[in-house]
């Protein structure tokens, strides 16, 4: 393992992670802001989009938990 080293293309798990989550937030708050917009008459998309978020949020949290518990194992496996 020592000669592998990451690239810098590719983000780790965590940064995919946190992207996610940090696209999840954008996405409520643009939807939020189109909610709360009086002269908005089309509630639907903006409205089902807050679980499109949700869900967006959550993925990026399950795949920070996920590389959290591999590198656990890993540093359970090399201690």
């Amino acid at each position: 393992m020592t000669g592998i080293v990451p690239s810098a293309a590719l983000p780790g798990a965590t940064g995919s992670g946190l992207a996610a989550i940090a696209a999840g937030n954008q996405q409520l708050s643009a939807d939020a802001a189109q909610i709360a917009d009086p002269a908005n008459g089309n509630l639907v998309g903006p409205l089902t989009d807050l679980s499109q978020s949700k869900v967006l949020a959550e993925a990026g949290a399950a795949v920070i938990r996920a590389s959290n518990q591999m590198l656990g194992t890993l540093l359970d496996t090399f201690a």
